[in-house]
C-alpha cells in the first residue's frame, strides 16, 4: 500500500510539473506552431501509458482535420508523418465532438465493433489503441488532441482522460493568443493588393523549405512570373486595369498552389511561387503555368523555373536563378518560358 501511495504522489508530482512548465512555457510565445508542440510533448511525457501523442486542427470551412504537430517516446517524428489532411466525412463521430466542443473518443484495436476507417488508423499508426479529444477555445473546437498507446489496447483510465482535458483547458488562452498572433502576422505578411505573400515573407518562406529540403532530401521548384507589356497596359487603360491584372495572375497562382505551395508577389508586376516536392520537370512546370494565366485570364506572362539545389540555403540565389531564366524568355519572345541552368 505504502508503494502505492508514493506511485501516486510520484505521478500528482510530475502532473504538477508538467502543469507548470506548459504555464511557463505558453506565458513566453506567441508561435501558434510552438504552443502546440509544446503541448504534444508534454502531454506524451505526462500521461504514463502514452507512446505518442498528435494534434491536429480544425478546418471548418474544408470540414478537414490539418495535423500540425507530434511528440512519440521517441521524440519528434519526421514531419510530415504521413497524409497531412483528414477528411471528416470519413469520421462523422470525431466532427460531431469538435462541434459539440465536449467529450472524448476512445479506440482500441480489440474492439469487434470499431469502425473500419478508425481500426485502418490504429493499424496505420501502429496504435494498440488510442483516445482523442477536441482542443476547446472561448467554447469552441479548434482542433483535436490524440495521445496513442503502441504496447496495449486496455481501456483509458478516467485520470488520463482529465489530466489530457486539463492540459487542454489551461493551453487553451495561449492558443487563443497565438491565434490572434498569426492572424496579425497574416496581416502584415500579405500584399494588400493580391492578398498573397509580400516580398519579406515570400523569402522568409523559401528560407524556410530550403532547410526542410536539406533534411528531407525533398526538392523545391521555384518560379518567377512577370506581365508581360504591364507598362503599356497601365498606360493606355489606367492604373485600375493594371491593378485588377495584377489581382487575376494572383487568382490564377493560388488556384495552381497544391497544399504546401506558396504564392507571393515579389514587386511590381513580378510574382513568385514556390512547389515543395515538385519534382516533375520544372520546364513543363513554367510552360502550364505560362498557358493557364493565358486562358484564365487572357493575360501575357513570362516565366522561369529552378530547383534549388543541393544543400542550398540562400533564398535570394535561388529567386535570383528563377528570375534570370524568366528575363531571358522575356527577351526572346514573351509569353514564353526559361529554366535556369
Amino acid at each position: 500500500m505504502a508503494r502505492d501511495n508514493g506511485g501516486k504522489s510520484d505521478r500528482y508530482r510530475r502532473e504538477l510539473e508538467v502543469l507548470h512548465r506548459i504555464a511557463v512555457t505558453l506565458s513566453r510565445s506567441l508561435s501558434f506552431n510552438e504552443v502546440l508542440a509544446l503541448l504534444a510533448r508534454e502531454l506524451m511525457s505526462a500521461v504514463d501509458r502514452a507512446s505518442e501523442c498528435a494534434l491536429s486542427l480544425w478546418d471548418v470551412e474544408n470540414d478537414q482535420l490539418v495535423d500540425i504537430a507530434a511528440y512519440t517516446e521517441h521524440g519528434a517524428p519526421n514531419w510530415p508523418r504521413g497524409e497531412v489532411y483528414a477528411p471528416l466525412d470519413l469520421y462523422p463521430e470525431t466532427r460531431a465532438m469538435l462541434e459539440a466542443g465536449a467529450g472524448y473518443r476512445e479506440y482500441r484495436i480489440t474492439d469487434p465493433t470499431l469502425p473500419v476507417e478508425d481500426r485502418e488508423v490504429l493499424e496505420h499508426w501502429g496504435w494498440r489503441s488510442n483516445i482523442e479529444l477536441p482542443l476547446v477555445v472561448e467554447g469552441h473546437s479548434v482542433g483535436l488532441i490524440e495521445v496513442a498507446d503502441h504496447r496495449s489496447a486496455r481501456p483509458w483510465s478516467a485520470r488520463d482522460v482529465a489530466f489530457c482535458q486539463t492540459i487542454s483547458s489551461q493551453a487553451a488562452l495561449a492558443v487563443r493568443n497565438a491565434q490572434l498572433y498569426e492572424d496579425l502576422r497574416q496581416q502584415v505578411d500579405r500584399d494588400p493588393l493580391t492578398e498573397l505573400l509580400n516580398h519579406r515573407a515570400f523569402y522568409e518562406r523559401l528560407a524556410e523549405e530550403l532547410a526542410r529540403s536539406e533534411r528531407t532530401a525533398e526538392p523545391v521548384a521555384v518560379f518567377v512570373l512577370d506581365l508581360d507589356e504591364f507598362k503599356h497596359l497601365n498606360d493606355t487603360r489606367g492604373h485600375l486595369a493594371g491593378d485588377e491584372a495584377l489581382r487575376e495572375l494572383a487568382t490564377v497562382l493560388r488556384s495552381v498552389c497544391r497544399a504546401g505551395d506558396t504564392a507571393g508577389r515579389l514587386g511590381g508586376d513580378e510574382f513568385g511561387l514556390i512547389m515543395p516536392g515538385a519534382a516533375a520537370d520544372v520546364d513543363a512546370l513554367a510552360a502550364e503555368l505560362v498557358e493557364r494565366v493565358r486562358a484564365v485570364t487572357g493575360l501575357s506572362v513570362s516565366a522561369g523555373g529552378t530547383l534549388a539545389a543541393p544543400a542550398e540555403r540562400n533564398p535570394m540565389r535561388t529567386v535570383g536563378r528563377a528570375d534570370r531564366s524568366m528575363l531571358a524568355a522575356k527577351q526572346t519572345a514573351k509569353r514564353t518560358h526559361r529554366r535556369a541552368a
